[in-house]
């Protein structure tokens, strides 16, 4: 049986990585902007850049990508 995980093109940054472990515990998009000290539009920035490079559509996936490649504990 072949592995589902699959290469990552690209990395992901630490503040990507970051933004989706606060995504993995259920944080909204305001709620990770006061937590991190950023603005709501640069945690939506780092959400669509962990999209593009996981090649996935949403948070719920995005998750679920990151997990299989073992990038989230």
């Amino acid at each position: 049986m072949r592995s589902r995980q699959r290469p990552v093109g690209k990395p992901l940054s630490e503040k990507e990585l970051e933004i989706l472990r606060w995504a993995r515990a259920g944080k909204t998009v305001w709620e990770i902007s006061v937590i991190r000290a950023i603005s709501q539009a640069t945690v939506k920035f780092h959400l669509s850049n962990i999209y593009c490079k996981l090649e996935v559509t949403n948070r719920a996936q995005a998750v679920g990508e990151a997990l299989n490649r073992g990038l989230l504990n």
